[in-house]
Order: C-alpha cells, then sequence, then structure tokens
C-alpha cells in the first residue's frame, strides 16, 4: 500500500500483544532471507566441516550471552532471562550430534545441513497446537540464523538506524531483534506473525512497547513512511488516520488510563460480591519468568502451575533437583499462599521427543495427561517426590490432569501415598499435609464426579477442553471453530453437575481455563457456584472489579435462567446485557 493511494482510517486488525496507544509513521523492516547452497564435500573436510560448526556455536553462546547482559541492565535480569531458552539451542549436544550424522552421510556442507536441520525443528514445533510451543520455533530460527551468520562470516544484526521515531512492521520479530530496540526510536511495533505468548510479545509488555502481533501479511504490503496509529489494546493498526481519529484516540487513551489506575487500587482487595459471596481469584503460572507478576497483580496463590514447561527445551528429564529448585522458586514467590501443582500433562498436543512419546493416529484421545504419567512410574514418582521434598514449610496442593475414570484418581493417589511412605522410610525432610484434586476436562469425569469427591479435596475445571471434548470441536480448524462455544447449554449443565455434587460433598470446584478470565463469562460462573477463578495474572484486577460489581443471589438466577436456553448464542446475549449494566467501562 503506498503512501500517495492510501484513503483514510484503513483498520489492519490482530491480536492484542501489548498495551498502550501510539501515533507515528510506519517503518518496514525487511525481511532477511539468508540462502545456502548444497554444496558437497569429501570425506576429508568432514572433521574441519564439524569443527567449523562448533567455533560458530560458541561464537553465538558469546553474542548472546552480551545481549542477556545488556538486557539485564535495561529491563532486570528476570526479563533477560528469556534468553536462557536461546543458550539451551546452542549449548544441546544432541543437535551438534544430529548435524555431524547428516554431514557423514549426505556428504553435503555443514552450512546447508544445519540450516535445513533448524528449519526442520521449527516446521515440527509450528504443527503443535500449543501456543507457547509455537512460539519457541521462532527461538530456535532466532539461533539458527545467528549461528548460520557466524559459519558464513556474517556480521551479526546490529540496531536499527532510525531517522526518527516510528512503529515498526515487519514479518517477525526475534527475542534478540527485542533486545536491540532503542526505546526512544521505535514506539510500538506490529508483526504478520505471533500471538500474545511469542517471546517478543512478553519482552513488549515488560519494555512498555505497546505491539500487535497476527496482522498476516501487513509487512508485505505496506510502505515506509505512512502515517498510522498501534492500539496495543484492541489488536489495531490504523493507516492514515483522520483528525477525527486522532481526536477520538485521544479521548480513549484518557479514559482507559484512568481505567488502568483504578484497577490497580484493586489489586490488594478481595473479589467479594455485593452481597458477601467471596471468589479466590489466583493466577497460572507456566514459566519462571511471570512469577514476579503474581503479587503485584493481587493474586491469592497458583491456582495451577502448568509443570510439564519444565521439560520443553531440553533433551532429556530434569532430575529431582533440578525439580525441587523450580518447585521451591514457585512457593516461595505465592507464600502464604498455596500453589496447586497440576502433574505432568503431556500428550495430545504436547509431544516431546524425550519422554517417549510416539505418533498416534488421534494424539488427543490417545496417551496423555494422567494415563502417560500413570504408564511412566519412574517419571511419575520423581515429579511426585520432588513436590513432596520442596513443599517443606508451603501450602501445596497436587492436582492430576486429564482424569476420566475412577480408577485413574485411585491409582495416581496411591501413587502419592506410596511415594509419601518411601520418603518417611528413607527419613528425608518432605510435606505429607497436601490437598489432593483432579482436574475436569473429560465429560465422563463431570458425570460421574460424585464418585470422584470423595477421593479429593478440590476439583478444577479445565473449560478449554471440557469444551472441546463435550462439542466434538477442534477449536483450531476454522471450519468448525464457530461450533466451539463455551456457553453451550451441555457445558453449562456440566459445569453445574460438577459444582453441585462437589459442594454436596464439602469440596471446593475452582476453573483454570480460558472461562476463568474472560470478564464476560464470570456472572455466570459466580452464580453457578464456583469457588475459584484462576488465570493469567494480567486479567486479576478486571476479575475482581466484575465480581465485586455483582449481587451473587442476582448471578444464581441468571445462571438458572441460562441452564433453561436452547442454545449458547442466547446465554451470550444474555451476559452481554449483565456486563453492559454492570461494567460498562471495562467492555469499553
Amino acid at each position: 500500500m503506498s503512501k500517495k493511494k492510501l484513503r483514510s482510517d484503513i483498520r489492519l486488525t490482530g491480536i492484542p500483544a501489548s498495551p498502550g496507544v501510539v501515533h507515528a509513521k510506519i517503518h518496514v523492516l525487511d525481511r532477511e532471507e539468508i540462502h545456502v547452497p548444497a554444496l558437497p564435500i569429501e570425506d576429508s573436510e568432514i572433521g574441519a566441516e564439524i569443527s567449523r560448526l562448533e567455533e560458530a556455536l560458541f561464537q553465538t553462546r558469546e553474542q548472546i550471552r552480551e545481549i542477556k547482559e545488556h538486557l539485564s541492565q535495561s529491563i532486570g535480569e528476570k526479563d533477560a532471562a528469556i534468553f536462557d531458552a536461546h543458550m539451551l539451542v546452542v549449548e544441546d549436544s544432541s543437535l551438534l550430534e544430529a548435524v555431524r550424522k547428516q554431514v557423514e552421510t549426505k556428504k553435503l556442507c555443514v552450512d546447508y545441513v544445519f540450516h535445513h536441520l533448524m528449519l526442520s525443528y521449527a516446521a515440527s514445533m509450528r504443527q503443535v497446537d500449543d501456543p507457547y510451543l509455537q512460539e519457541r520455533a521462532s527461538d530456535i530460527m532466532d539461533v539458527g540464523k545467528r549461528v548460520l551468520k557466524n559459519l558464513r562470516g556474517m556480521a551479526p544484526s546490529e540496531k536499527l538506524h532510525l531517522e526518527e521515531p516510528c512503529i515498526l512492521v515487519a514479518h517477525d520479530l526475534t527475542p534478540s531483534d527485542t533486545a536491540l530496540f532503542d526505546r526512544k526510536m521505535i514506539l510500538g511495533f506490529a508483526t504478520d506473525l505471533g500471538n500474545r505468548v511469542s517471546h517478543s510479545a512478553i519482552m513488549a509488555r515488560s519494555l512498555n512497547i505497546p505491539s500487535v502481533v497476527g496482522l498476516k501479511d501487513a509487512s508485505q504490503s505496506l510502505d515506509s513512511g505512512i502515517p498510522a496509529i498501534l492500539d496495543g489494546y484492541e489488536g489495531i493498526l490504523i493507516l492514515n488516520p483522520s483528525e477525527k481519529t486522532g481526536f477520538e484516540y485521544g479521548q480513549i487513551e484518557q479514559k482507559r488510563h484512568a481505567i488502568e489506575e483504578g484497577l490497580t487500587q484493586l489489586r490488594l482487595t478481595e473479589a467479594i460480591s455485593k452481597d458477601g459471596r467471596k471468589v479466590t481469584v489466583s493466577a497460572n503460572v507456566e514459566l519462571l519468568d511471570d512469577l514476579h507478576l503474581i503479587q503485584s497483580a493481587g493474586a491469592e496463590g497458583i491456582g495451577l502451575y502448568r509443570t510439564e514447561f519444565l521439560f520443553v527445551n531440553r533433551t532429556e528429564l530434569p532430575t529431582e533437583e533440578e525439580q525441587i529448585t523450580i518447585y521451591q522458586k514457585v512457593m516461595q514467590a505465592a507464600h502464604p499462599h498455596p500453589v496447586i501443582f497440576r502433574t505432568l500433562d503431556v500428550g495430545g498436543d504436547k509431544m516431546f521427543d524425550h519422554l517417549g512419546l510416539s505418533e498416534e493416529q488421534n494424539p488427543f484421545l490417545g496417551w496423555r495427561g494422567i494415563r502417560y504419567s500413570l504408564g511412566s512410574p519412574a517419571i511419575f514418582e520423581s515429579q511426585l517426590r520432588a513436590i513432596c521434598r520442596a513443599g517443606v514449610g508451603f501450602k501445596v496442593r497436587i492436582m492430576f490432569p486429564m482424569i476420566s475414570t475412577y480408577e485413574e484418581l485411585v491409582q495416581a493417589k496411591s501413587t502419592l501415598q506410596g511415594v509419601i511412605l518411601d520418603l518417611e522410610k528413607e527419613e528425608i525432610a518432605h510435606c505429607s499435609d497436601i490437598e489432593i484434586g483432579a482436574m475436569i476436562e473429560v465429560p465422563s469425569a463431570a458425570l460421574i464426579v460424585d464418585r470422584m469427591v470423595p477421593e479429593v479435596d478440590f476439583l478444577s475445571i479445565g473449560t478449554n477442553d471440557l469444551i472441546q471434548y463435550t462439542l466434538a470441536v477442534d477449536r483450531t480448524n476454522e471450519k468448525v471453530a464457530y461450533l466451539y462455544q463455551p456457553t453451550h447449554p451441555a457445558v453449562l449443565q456440566l459445569i453445574q453437575n460438577v459444582v453441585t455434587k462437589a459442594h454436596e460433598g464439602h469440596v471446593w470446584v475452582g476453573v483454570c481455563g480460558e472461562m476463568a478470565g474472560e470478564i464476560m463469562f464470570t456472572p455466570l460462573l459466580l452464580g453457578l457456584g464456583v469457588d475459584e477463578l484462576s488465570m493469567g495474572s494480567i486479567f486479576i484486577p478486571r476479575i475482581k472489579r466484575v465480581i465485586q460489581s455483582l449481587n451473587h443471589q442476582e448471578m444464581k438466577a441468571l445462571a438458572e435462567e441460562a441452564l433453561k436456553m436452547n442454545t449458547g448464542a442466547e446465554v451470550l446475549d444474555l451476559l452481554e446485557k449483565v456486563a453492559h449494566a454492570h461494567y460498562p467501562e471495562l467492555l469499553d
């Protein structure tokens, strides 16, 4: 889109990655493509080729270390730790061995073999239906490009030299790119690729740089110099904004700032409805980098710690001692509140080679969650031992994922009890006063929850999978995504059944799926009687504000009305009316 032909107020819609609004001209970053020819080599040259790669990996390690040190000074050591994943790639001995084998068998130069191996690794990760792992493909390509440049004697990426402050538009941005940003010159950025859990998005939030991702092909169709407004709240890039639009955004910014200030004041308050019903609001955590957000957001503990992320970006299992160190950091960050450790939840869309998982025709109905753990007792027992040993002096809760039968729950509990007995015999310090819970993600579990209640201290509803399995809908499939309805009557009836049966047995119920952090669904979950909501830390103040604005008894009546409706769309219309009546400022 050239500047001369551009009409006013063209809106490109993507995904909001980092909040804020900026006005500036765009600067389109050219995509850097490295073409590597497949040059044949002789047997006598193989050793020298591998030595070249080893030297390039060493150079890359030093460059990453320098970037990390630079970043530690500007945004702090915690956020700079984002480059630890990069360091793991260049220090991975199995990568070097894989390249060596291909160089020996194919008799091709190490540049070509390394480049195509990294492309293959990245492509495999992008196919996984997990946003976190998809974004780690960008890490692999970032490191791979650095190594390749060092192999070929090319200069590493440097800071952009810009003449005026701008909004950067790019196909994709690596953490290295973001780390080198001159914040006085790059006011915000927009990318074709990415989502909210991409490393560049995480770093943008740390650097307080507004950003929008997922714009598809903006970098290919736009020219530098076009005036624009980047709205990181709504995920919009407005090209050639009119004076009227500029004025309106000025008003919106003032209003948003006032709302954010008000929400900040709520962080240390409790989520209590107008008529005294308290709901615990806790945080979902997957990365150690996220721990510092818990206190500032006002979380009442961690309602879901995804332990499987300890197994990412590595080629071998974490040791018991490594796990203990990580788990203690998590519990220290949440103290004096409790932490719910979800035991290893792999399989389905989370496939790790070093865990011995093989391809399955239908992985979502295969060897995953608790099924994998019960079938891998050494891994399961090591994890349970680590949690018990790390939990001395802390409030510990353990939750088993993907429970679909009563037998699975009993067997998992028995394994935990066996681990505790072994620790007692070995006279190893450990916690034994552990609350045990089950995740309700499968309709079969939701329907026999009355049998499970006597075996647990709490239940947590994983709405993402419960919706998917109940409605037989893959929400990543564009052809059927419209059928993925959190407000579908069948889903609501299952949630109601879980809460009712749990409360009859004096067991509390949480929700840790995406529904928990969506302000549109909060009135419904409050009315259905949910006791705890666990979500990304950024959503906590908003959810507190919503609960404080509602009357629990009125929401119970609303839930009863919703349960009588025939379609999810009807329920959603009802919830929208409630939202506009009680917290309209959060919808704007």
